[in-house]
């Protein structure tokens, strides 16, 4: 194990533009799949083992999106259930709350169809649990919880390498407090637009 970088925010938060970020400084990152494998699975039967979280994960690879949720046993968002066991067992690693302001993360959720059902509609149905209300005041309340429960956790934890990024509104020289961007001088901006 020794995974570098993990981002601990939700799809559709420039999770691609980060793994496009990271590919070109020239790091093996993984975006939901590491060889043909959903991350998100591949945790989840992890931890239903016993077992590190992310044991069988490369050296020094970056996971840009971490979870799934295609369908009843298809589903696992271990950015929610399990950052602090994630941290725990890996406290070296930089960890990254991407953020997105709540009414275009929603809109993006929307129009994030796979099989004709949106991802906020995935969500309600395959994980119940971690919505209140399933419509768009329990994302809001969702999401906000999400954030407030990292923010909280890693404020108590100062050792961590953690940050927070908003993806429309903070600079790519935000990430140098832990990672090296080279010439990089721009967010690879890949699926949304500022």
């Amino acid at each position: 194990m020794g995974v570098k970088i993990i981002l601990i925010g939700l799809p559709k938060s420039g999770t691609t533009s980060f793994q496009s970020l990271f590919e070109r400084l020239g790091y093996k990152s993984y975006h939901q799949h590491m060889h043909n494998i959903a991350i998100g699975m591949k945790i989840k039967t992890n931890k239903k083992n016993n077992e590190p979280l992310l044991e069988g994960f490369e050296n020094d690879c970056c996971i840009t999106q971490l979870d799934i949720c295609q369908g009843t046993n298809n589903n696992y968002w271990p950015q929610i259930s399990d950052f602090k066991q994630l941290y725990y067992e890996n406290p070296d690693c930089i960890f990254i709350l991407n953020k997105r302001d709540i009414p275009s993360l929603l809109q993006s959720w929307k129009k994030q169809i796979w099989r004709g059902v949106p991802l906020d509609k995935r969500l309600f149905r395959f994980n119940p649990e971690l919505v209140d209300q399933h419509n768009d005041k329990g994302f809001e309340k969702f999401v906000n919880d999400h954030y407030e429960s990292v923010e909280t956790f890693f404020d108590n934890h100062k050792e961590a390498k953690f940050m927070t990024f908003d993806i429309i509104n903070d600079d790519v020289s935000k990430l140098t407090q832990y990672i090296n961007i080279d010439k990089c001088t721009k967010m690879p901006h890949k699926n949304y637009k500022r």
